[in-house]
């Protein structure tokens, strides 16, 4: 085999909490995180550089591309002379739906194929974090209660049968720059009490309907526009709705077959994107989690 194709997903955080600035210049976070079934098309192929193509201009394809530090940081650590990467982008990039993170994984993951190389799990996942926080959790099964920085990555079982609307305006929103700006509360507590290894369909609804994003105010601060996407999803019937990871992407969550594009697409704004989305379970890279 000298090619392989893999379909790396979006994500979204069903709910995200900043409890403090660690040594290291990172935030503390604790995130319940879903893939999503908007994908990013990545194909690799064997070569003697390491090298990638994108059909998006906007998306750097030097050494600052997670793809490209992810090939290159896996042949650090299990030689292989090169790859071709050829990135068919249609995540939106500086939305906070890990598009880059999750064409990092999903490149760790064809390398593994491609050259049939079986990484100790500690390995991979140790690759995976210095590469960038969400990395980890795209090698998982795409459900997951996330902490530390990102490295530190618990499935949870959660239920499937929902739909998500992703509404995505034409701007990027720099991550680093809005957790300067986020104000950390300090008797702000952990979520994870709430959250079981497997969560019913009914508790899931009940749980999204308590859950927010510590980071949405500094967002709507500087972006007081984005909040009308918050209104029409609610005003569509979401039974949540909030913004993922740092934005600028508001998603709402329906009961399966209850979600309406037509409405919303009356109201939002011109340049905004939508997408109707599904929660995708993952064959996870690594076994026992």
């Amino acid at each position: 085999m000298d090619e392989i194709s893999l379909k790396a997903p979006a994500k979204v955080n069903l709910y995200l909490k900043v409890l403090g600035k660690r040594p290291d210049g990172f935030h503390e976070i604790e995130s319940l995180m879903q893939a999503v079934d908007l994908y990013d098309i990545i194909t690799l192929e064997k070569s003697d550089v390491v090298e990638l193509t994108c059909d998006d201009p906007n998306i750097p394809n030097g050494d600052s591309n997670l793809a490209v530090k992810a090939a290159l940081a896996f042949r650090d650590r299990f030689y292989f002379p090169g790859v071709k990467i050829d990135l068919n982008k249609n995540i939106p990039h500086g939305a906070g739906l890990g598009g880059g993170s999750s064409d990092a994984a999903f490149v760790l993951r064809g390398l593994c194929k491609l050259f049939k190389i079986v990484p100790d799990p500690k390995e991979i996942l140790e690759i995976a974090a210095a590469i960038g926080s969400d990395v980890p959790f795209f090698l998982g099964r795409g459900q997951a209660l996330v902490r530390g920085r990102g490295e530190n990555v618990e499935t949870i079982r959660m239920p499937t049968d929902y739909e998500s609307i992703l509404l995505v305006p034409p701007m990027a929103i720099s991550t680093a720059d809005i957790y300067r700006k986020v104000r950390i509360n300090l008797t702000k507590k952990s979520e994870s009490i709430l959250l079981k290894t497997r969560i019913t369909i009914s508790r899931f609804n009940n749980l999204v309907t308590q859950l927010s994003n510590d980071l949405e105010e500094a967002v709507t601060c500087d972006y007081p526009e984005l909040i009308e996407l918050k209104e029409i999803l609610r005003g569509a019937g979401a039974i949540a709705a909030l913004m993922t990871g740092s934005g600028s992407a508001f998603f709402g969550i329906f009961p399966s077959g209850k979600s309406d594009k037509s409405v919303i697409e009356r109201r939002v704004a011109r340049g905004t994107r939508i997408f109707v989305c599904e929660p995708v379970v993952l064959p996870s890279l690594y076994m026992g989690r």
